[in-house]
């Protein structure tokens, strides 16, 4: 998958915004404040329907009146034409348009798989395990066809075994629903184990690549004790779940674990180690992405060199140059390992104004 047209209005500092990217390697360079991660943003937001930033879509708005827009066309790998997406923000109301037909942020997510490293994705290891199921859902989503379908089926479930907990109601109200939340769950369950397991040698692989130590190990909680079905976990929770209001065994408390050997890697390595080891999962899942559908995801990478050293610097960049997919990165300057010739696009960014450099 490659963006060959980026276009935008009233976006952040951009009052007008028009780009044409190299169909592989895109860096893009600037000061502080001058726009480089909000160009990143656009792209992302053409991909996703929102900021991963986490802000709002008013919030994205210029200074040129209360109202966006955001108009891409991309291409996939092995085909010769080109679809179009748009993104308005306008009246408090957010617009979809995939081909010139109203859509969903799910349309877009189909039409353009777009995936980003950036200072915030430290929450991937920091923080709750909402983040990580999060990362395996969307590789999951772009392998398994039928993913989104199951997992809104087990969500509407969980809603209504939900309320009838909140509501007390009896043991046979709630088993009522279980074989269809079971059901769901297992599949869940089953299609992420999946992923992950294609998923692990190829990370382990690039883990080992670039940080050059350690022995690593990716393990996915399925959220309900191994060895039992899903049904018979629910059924055995049924007075703890309606004490505590919630069901509280199923593929929504799915863990994620990141281990070095034995340890849990959270606080065990450096910034730069998690930014080389999360960017080693991102990429091993877009090249797992693009062997089963064919399309590798558009990788966006915001500060490059941040908390790295010059070497490790030269590793990533080594992995991004393999990976088959598009690439924009952003850095300060063409310096270090980005002097050196690329096959690639140069662009500066200063006050919202984009321009290439030669």
């Amino acid at each position: 998958m490659r963006l060959n047209q980026l276009r935008a209005e009233n976006f952040r500092l951009f009052r007008e915004l028009s780009l044409q990217p190299h169909r592989r390697l895109n860096f893009v360079l600037g000061a502080n404040a001058a726009g480089k991660t909000s160009l990143l943003e656009a792209i992302y937001v053409l991909g996703r329907g929102r900021s991963f930033r986490g802000s709002a879509a008013a919030e994205l708005a210029g200074a040129a009146g209360a109202q966006w827009l955001l108009f891409g066309r991309v291409q996939a790998e092995d085909s010769a034409l080109a679809r179009s997406l748009g993104v308005r923000w306008s009246d408090s109301q957010t617009e979809v348009r995939v081909d010139g037909q109203s859509d969903s942020s799910v349309g877009l997510l189909r039409a353009f798989p777009v995936q980003v490293l950036e200072p915030g994705m430290h929450r991937l290891l920091q923080e709750g395990p909402s983040y990580r199921r999060s990362f395996v859902d969307w590789g999951v989503f772009h392998v398994e066809p039928s993913y989104l379908g199951l997992w809104r089926r087990y969500r509407r479930a969980l809603q209504q075994r939900g309320q009838l907990l909140r509501q007390n109601a009896s043991d046979r109200e709630l088993a009522a629903w279980e074989p269809e939340l079971a059901e769901a769950g297992e599949a869940v369950a089953a299609m992420r184990a999946r992923h992950l397991e294609a998923l692990r040698a190829p990370a382990i692989t690039l883990i080992d690549a670039l940080l050059a130590e350690g022995s690593w190990n990716l393990e996915l909680q399925p959220g309900w004790p191994r060895g039992i079905a899903l049904a018979e976990a629910l059924a055995r929770q049924r007075s703890a779940d309606r004490r505590a209001g919630l069901t509280q065994s199923g593929p929504h408390r799915a863990e994620l674990r990141i281990r070095a050997g034995e340890r849990a890697v959270k606080h065990q390595i450096s910034r730069g180690q998690q930014k080389l080891l999360i960017a080693a999962l991102l990429l091993a899942q877009c090249h797992e992405i693009g062997a089963v559908g064919g399309q590798h995801p558009v990788l966006l990478v915001d500060d490059f060199a941040a908390e790295l050293a010059e070497p490790f610097q030269a590793a990533l960049l080594g992995a991004l140059q393999r990976y088959p997919g598009q690439v924009f990165l952003t850095a300060f300057e063409r310096s270090g390992v980005l002097a050196q010739p690329h096959d690639a696009s140069m662009f500066h960014v200063e006050r919202g104004v984009v321009r290439a450099l030669s």
